[in-house]
C-alpha cells in the first residue's frame, strides 16, 4: 500500500476549473432553459442567457475555491495523522 501524503493545490487548479465549468454549463441549461424554475420562466431570453453565464462563472468559482480549501485541509490533516492508503499497480 502507498499513501497520499499531500495533494498539490496548484495541479488541481489546472484541470478542475474546466470540469466545473462544464458541469455548471449543463446544470445551467437545465435550470434556465430545459426545466426552468418559476423565476427563470418569467425572464426574457436575453436575461436567461445572462443569468446562465453568471451562474456558470459563480458555480465554477465557488466550487474551485471550495476544492482548494478541502485540498489544503487534507494536506494539513494528512500531515498530522497520515493520508489515504491506496494500492497501485504498474501500467502495462
Amino acid at each position: 500500500m502507498q499513501e497520499i501524503k499531500a495533494i498539490s493545490v496548484k495541479s488541481l487548479l489546472k484541470v478542475v476549473p474546466v470540469v466545473f465549468a462544464i458541469l455548471g454549463t449543463i446544470i445551467g441549461l437545465f435550470t434556465f432553459f430545459l426545466f426552468p424554475t418559476d423565476v427563470a420562466r418569467d425572464l426574457t431570453v436575453g436575461a436567461r442567457l445572462l443569468s446562465w453565464v453568471i451562474f456558470v462563472a459563480l458555480y465554477t468559482l465557488i466550487m474551485v475555491v471550495g476544492l482548494a480549501i478541502i485540498s489544503w485541509l487534507y494536506n494539513v490533516v494528512a500531515g498530522k495523522i497520515g493520508g489515504v492508503a491506496v494500492a497501485l499497480e504498474p501500467k502495462e
